[in-house]
């Protein structure tokens, strides 16, 4: 979406609090590399989009569809990604530390060597996710649905 990335994120902010009505559809699109710090992506459908090495820290990809997305080598620090769909997603070397994954599904995702620090899990669907390389012991996983978990974990 062009919108992203020649608008700064305060412009995209205001103009999607003035849209919120909008159902965007960012599937298939490319915002790797970008700097969507603070972005207000919730409710959005970005299936497949790729958003590595992008810099994500505190955005917002609340009930987001995020399904088969790419955020290897994201910073998601501190981002809201409550209730959203991550089935099959790449997470792998992302920075979740403090994300707030609670009531999510990232079955068959690769978190592989993910930073996991803090990160609320609480009630995620996690069923045959890879973690292999993380360190899950600061992780919030109460009730999170761990069937067939790909470890290796530390």
């Amino acid at each position: 979406m062009t919108f992203l990335r020649n608008q700064s994120i305060n412009e995209f902010n205001e103009w999607r609090l003035k849209n919120l009505i909008l159902k965007l559809n960012l599937d298939g699109t490319d915002l790797s590399n970008l700097n969507l710090s603070g972005a207000l992506l919730n409710g959005i459908s970005c299936v497949g989009c790729n958003f590595s090495n992008s810099n994500l820290c505190r955005a917002n990809l609340v009930q987001s569809d995020l399904s088969k997305a790419n955020f290897e080598k994201s910073n998601l620090t501190a981002a809201l990604m409550m209730y959203s769909d991550l089935n099959r997603c790449s997470l792998s070397h992302a920075d979740l530390t403090g994300t707030n994954l609670m009531w999510s599904n990232l079955n068959n995702s690769d978190l592989s060597y993910c930073v996991l620090t803090r990160t609320i899990l609480v009630e995620s669907n996690l069923s045959q996710a890879n973690f292999t390389g993380v360190d899950m012991s600061t992780a919030f996983l109460k009730y999170a649905k761990t069937d067939n978990l790909k470890k290796g974990a530390v």
